[in-house]
């Protein structure tokens, strides 16, 4: 597998995916398999390779999932009854408004939404994917969660935010892109990612991109944001 040395460049443009570096020998292997994730297979129906445009857009990607780790359920089966019920016009809607209240002010929640952030920081590692579009992917492509049915103050409060996200269509956005349904991505149009000085961890390329952003993170990305101040990072 080729390496590809992170530049400013990067923070607005090429294609980019985010794995734990225990999968890199597969992937040099066999490529990138289409799959779900663990919580995404309650809300996702096909199994599609995941990735965004541009680093800054990582950030935001990052935003989303901090902020989804404040609701998620340690319990896997209360997830999935809550991702179900939830697309249901007849559910009390103020049941789960009630719910999601409560953790958003959870301390523990917060705390460990953090500390499930750091473990993937320091086990994961970047790929820059050589994508074609119209081949391997189409920006007009649906987002399955816009799709599902879920009320718009849901959407916002998991994660789609209104700043970086149009929740009013439901076409993917550049931060949260993917490939067609089924469509995986072969070794050959992978590439490892390092920085110039040879380090290839995710939490170091977190930090060269935050030493090169443009971006607004603490009007943009509040929540990465706060954990950001949480860790001194700013």
């Amino acid at each position: 597998m080729k390496q590809y040395q992170i530049s400013q460049e990067d923070m607005n443009t090429h294609f980019f995916h985010f794995t734990n570096e225990k999968n890199l020998k597969s992937i040099k292997k066999n490529g990138l398999t289409p799959s779900i994730g663990a919580h995404a297979k309650y809300i996702e129906k096909n199994e599609k390779v995941f990735f965004v445009e541009g680093l800054d857009n990582f950030f935001i990607l990052l935003d989303c999932w901090i902020n989804c780790y404040f609701y998620i359920p340690i319990i896997p089966f209360v997830y999935k009854l809550g991702a179900f019920f939830l697309r249901k016009k007849w559910f009390p809607m103020f049941i789960a408004d009630g719910y999601f209240g409560v953790l958003k002010k959870s301390k523990i929640q917060r705390k460990r939404a953090f500390k499930i952030f750091d473990r993937f920081l320091d086990d994961s590692i970047v790929l820059k994917l050589n994508l074609n579009e119209n081949i391997d992917f189409s920006y007009k492509d649906i987002d399955e969660i816009k799709a599902r049915g879920y009320k718009k103050r849901h959407l916002i409060l998991m994660g789609y935010s209104e700043k970086y996200s149009s929740v009013e269509n439901t076409s993917m956005d550049r931060w949260n892109m993917h490939t067609f349904a089924h469509h995986g991505v072969i070794p050959e149009k992978i590439e490892f990612c390092i920085l110039e000085n040879g380090k290839y961890k995710l939490r170091d390329i977190f930090n060269y991109c935050l030493e090169n952003t443009s971006l607004d993170i603490e009007n943009i990305c509040p929540v990465l944001f706060d954990y950001l101040k949480s860790r001194e990072l700013i």
